[in-house]
């Protein structure tokens, strides 16, 4: 997976590391759900007891942001 400079200052400044990544893109998704970008998709995942959010390319082939997932988010991948 490719990471875009972006996604990467955004995962150093919240301690996202890139075997955290590679635990999600393991197991299966809490949900995925095309954003309201085209060619967009988030990925919502529990990763050490935090919930986080990706902002993927609809083919997984690149990390565009990482964040903390938003309340609803995660309600909605329960």
């Amino acid at each position: 997976m490719n990471i875009t400079r972006h996604a990467f200052e955004r995962m150093r400044e919240r301690g996202f590391t890139v075997e955290m990544l590679a635990r999600v893109l393991r197991k299966n998704f809490l949900r995925r759900d095309p954003s309201e970008e085209d060619g967009l998709s988030k990925i919502t995942a529990e990763v050490d007891n935090h919930f986080w959010t990706l902002i993927v390319t609809d083919d997984l082939s690149t990390l565009v942001t990482v964040r903390r997932a938003h309340e609803d988010e995660v309600q909605d991948a329960r």
